[in-house]
């Protein structure tokens, strides 16, 4: 048997309530608490950007001193590219393995009427110049292209192509130099191109000039014509395309102009990534 005495300290070990020291907040913690409030601030704020933020145009005309800005480099992406050029050994597998945008574009010239009859619709902004827009679908841009081969009389200028990351910027030249007051200058087509990738969709700022040799009215002496010139941003489904025709304007033998480009994107070995 217990006696009256041991069962009463007993219960009084029992009653006692532990004591427990503070745990102390060490450094480690301290920042781990840090990182994560900073974490959540930054939640927050790309939520607020989100949320207040005007969706963005799905087409939008530009002058080229616009595209020419929107491609020209800030110091902090030129101090970053930098950075990426000297460190380059350590991240290109990395990057061999990321996804790239393939740009191809397409210039012709084509009968005029020929818009109308394909029925592509309306277009979705026409320039202070008289040039046509329109967006199509991959089915669409199939149909198309299909419909131009079939024709007889398709004269095609160039079929530039860029294949670059998205945001970088790609530029690219199809034809010759030519001296014209004692300066070269160049002759053909020019196609300059920021891809930017938005889920399935690539935001595509874009910038391109067409020109072809003139004959000057002096004797022997050859100047430069300009045919198309074009700078527009332009929300494109991946696999899509968007078509700028001259509309009204024609060439000598009264033909309009076509441009057609499609972004794609493709993984390391030039195949197209599915969405």
């Amino acid at each position: 048997m217990v006696s009256a005495g041991k069962w009463t300290q007993c219960l009084g070990r029992r009653s006692r309530p532990r004591q427990y020291q503070n745990a102390k907040v060490t450094p480690v913690r301290r920042f781990a608490l840090a990182v994560a409030a900073l974490g959540v601030l930054l939640l927050v704020f790309i939520l607020f950007c989100t949320l207040t933020s005007k969706p963005e145009p799905t087409f939008l005309w530009l002058t080229p001193a616009e595209v020419a800005q929107l491609a020209d480099s800030s110091p902090l992406t030129r101090l970053k590219d930098k950075f990426m050029s000297l460190t380059a050994p350590l991240w290109r597998r990395y990057w061999n393995r990321q996804p790239q945008v393939l740009i191809d574009s397409t210039l012709l010239t084509l009968p005029a009427g020929v818009v109308e009859k394909m029925n592509l619709g309306a277009p979705v902004a026409t320039s202070a110049d008289g040039l046509h827009a329109r967006i199509v679908s991959p089915s669409e841009l199939k149909a198309m292209k299909d419909r131009i081969e079939a024709m007889r009389d398709p004269w095609l200028i160039g079929k530039p192509r860029i294949q670059t990351a998205s945001g970088v910027r790609g530029v690219t030249f199809m034809g010759r130099t030519l001296q014209v007051g004692g300066t070269n200058a160049l002759v053909g087509v020019t196609l300059d191109v920021v891809p930017k990738t938005i889920l399935d969709s690539t935001k595509l700022t874009i910038g391109v000039t067409a020109t072809e040799v003139a004959a000057s009215q002096s004797v022997n002496n050859e100047g430069i014509k300009t045919n198309l010139v074009a700078a527009c941003q332009a929300l494109l489904p991946n696999s899509g395309g968007l078509l700028i025709d001259s509309g009204n304007a024609k060439d000598a033998s009264g033909r309009n102009y076509w441009f057609i480009v499609s972004p794609t994107t493709v993984d390391a070995r030039g195949n197209p990534v599915k969405p």
